[in-house]
Parts: C-alpha cells; structure tokens; sequence
C-alpha cells in the first residue's frame, strides 16, 4: 500500500516540477497518500579565499524558488525538505529515514530515450528501498 510519496523537485530544471508534479499529485490522489517534495543543493566547498558565510542563504532561496512553484500548481500545502550534499544520496537517506513508498521522479533533458536517464535518477531507481516511478516525456 502506498501512503506516502516522494518528489524529488530541481529547482533549476522546470522539467522536474512540469513533468514530474502532475504525476505525483495524480498518484498520491489515487493513493490517498500524503505528497511530500525534496530538493538538494550541492555541498557547498569551502575554499579559502570565500568568505566564511559563503552560501548561508542557498537553502532559502531554493525553498522560496520551489514554494512559489508548488503555490502555482495548487500544491502549496506539500511539505518541502532542501538538503544539502549529494543528490541521490539525500533524496534515498530521506526517503528510507521517513519511510516513503513511492518516489516519483520525472527524466532527465536528453536528446534520445536512453539519454534521459542522469546519473543521479540512475542511482535513485537502483537503490531505493521503494517503488519508483519515473515519468518520461
């Protein structure tokens, strides 16, 4: 049974919330599952000539980005996670820790089928401990 679903979302790749969105919202519907979303931003590397609050704001700004972008499609009510690291490896830690059943994941930009599958979609599908959905174009 499905009761919880996640939806990993790039705040840089519309793709990731036009594609992928609709779906999850369609299956958590279906469901009667809760929806939740997750973003991660890469670590950010401290170098020595940066100052010491380098990137203090990322988090915001990519929550504010994604928060207008759920609003727009009547999903303002989606509990949103920013994490910081290595993508597939945050959105599987979370989706293990919180117990998710499904993760709905929209491809990649690509120029043919096998191009839309990225690196990190490619180890989401390979390691989740959940059923994952990944919709295509």
């Amino acid at each position: 049974m499905i009761r919880k679903i996640l939806l990993p979302l790039d705040h840089t790749d519309p793709r990731s919330w036009k594609k992928g969105l609709p779906v999850a919202l369609e299956q958590a519907r279906f469901h009667g599952a809760e929806l939740h979303a997750i973003s991660v931003i890469p670590e950010i590397i401290r170098l020595p000539n940066l100052p010491a609050n380098y990137g203090a704001g990322a988090k915001d700004h990519v929550a504010g980005i994604l928060r207008k972008v759920l609003d727009e499609h009547d999903a303002g009510d989606v509990p949103l996670v920013v994490a910081q690291g290595s993508v597939y490896r945050e959105v599987l830690k979370h989706a293990t820790r919180e117990q998710f059943d499904m993760i709905v994941l929209a491809s990649a930009q690509g120029a043919a089928p096998h191009f839309e599958i990225g690196p990190h979609l490619a180890q989401i599908v390979r390691y989740a401990h959940c059923s994952v959905l990944v919709v295509r174009d």
